[in-house]
């Protein structure tokens, strides 16, 4: 079965019933249940973030299509497996594809015939997402080669004509909307002066922003959370092996190695505080987005121009939802950071206590 055919729903199921092959808590460090409790939030933080990079469609297919492999394997080891190795190898398939996509439409823009619809759609995947390209040499130049081929090789523009509604309501996007490239889009519509560059903006520019927008905000966020997680993995193992180290060890030897998890215990509990504190600015960004698309629908609702506020409004009916879903996301793992950085904390304390105890 392809993995987009099975809804996430599905594959949350599969992490609800739990995973069957190895977990993180090694069997030297088991004794301690603060430790087991550290290690175990770490591990359902993998699987978390493993499971969300299956169905984002933000993401690569390929990073998408080895996440889903993780899921489903149902073992903990293909979890740390796909986070160690599995993630950079598809992240590399993905820029390869994705530069020869760039390639690709390049030379289609190149050698298309000016004023053609081939030529306008491609300049428009240029300009978009790695998606919105990959999407374009699958599917999209067909389809504008066939439309050339109806309109003899003559774009069919279906810009509204404008009204001083709509300008006025560009020149607020350029100053307020919370996405860059939507701003920048919108810039650039306005230092375009005439009505033509008001009307690409609206039928064809702000959606290419507001794609490129949400792209790499889900892109950056998930290397980042991917990145933390080896990190705060890496500091856990280091502290669980000093804590080992420390019970087969006695005198001022056990004691050098209580000190060194004590001091790996703190590290991550400072770390994993930060990252719950950077979690949910980053949530704060995502709710930003979400409430300005609401704003648009509502706007969009009681416009009175001749724009296609209907298809305005379905999108950002789906734009604000996804960045509402993404806020969610945020604030759960900043919540999952929180709690793991609460049991490193109370690792540490447990050493501290152990050292006061020897004395």
């Amino acid at each position: 079965m392809r993995r987009h055919t099975l809804m996430p729903a599905l594959l949350a199921a599969v992490l609800a019933a739990g995973v069957t092959g190895t977990v993180l808590t090694a069997p030297a460090v088991a004794q301690s249940e603060v430790i087991s409790t550290s290690t175990s939030a770490l591990a359902a933080s993998m699987r978390e973030l493993v499971f969300q990079m299956s169905y984002n469609a933000a993401l690569p297919s390929e990073v998408r299509d080895a996440a889903y492999v993780a899921v489903v394997a149902n073992d903990e080891a293909k979890i740390r497996e796909f986070m160690r190795v599995g993630y950079g190898k598809a992240i590399n398939r993905a820029k390869a594809r994705e530069a020869l996509n760039l390639q690709v439409v390049r030379e289609i823009n190149r050698t298309a015939i000016p004023g053609s619809d081939v030529h306008g759609t491609s300049g428009e995947a240029l300009r978009g997402s790695d998606n919105a390209r990959e999407s374009y040499v699958q599917s999209g130049y067909d389809e504008a080669r066939e439309r050339d081929r109806v309109n003899d090789n003559k774009r069919q523009e279906r810009l509204a004509r404008l009204a001083e509604e709509d300008r006025d309501y560009v020149i607020f996007l350029a100053a307020n909307d919370p996405g860059l490239q939507v701003r920048a889009a919108a810039q650039r519509a306005l230092h375009g002066g005439d009505d033509r560059s008001i009307g690409l903006f609206f039928s064809y520019e702000w959606k290419i922003g507001a794609e490129l927008d949400a792209e790499r905000f889900v892109r950056t966020a998930t290397e980042q959370s991917r990145l933390f997680h080896d990190k705060i993995r890496a500091l856990t193992e280091s502290a669980q092996a000093a804590e080992k180290a420390e019970r087969e060890s006695s005198g001022e030897l056990a004691r050098k190695h209580r000190l060194e998890a004590k001091e790996t215990w703190g590290q991550i509990d400072s770390e994993a505080g930060q990252s719950s504190v950077d979690w949910l600015a980053e949530k704060g960004k995502a709710d930003a987005q979400a409430d300005a698309w609401a704003r648009v629908a509502e706007y969009a609702r009681g416009a009175q121009s001749e724009q296609d506020w209907a298809e305005i409004i379905a999108r950002a009916t789906a734009s604000g939802s996804s960045w509402r879903d993404t806020a969610d996301s945020f604030r759960a793992q900043a919540a999952k950071w929180q709690e793991i950085a609460e049991q490193a904390r109370k690792a540490a304390k447990d050493a501290a206590e152990r050292d006061l105890g020897d004395r």
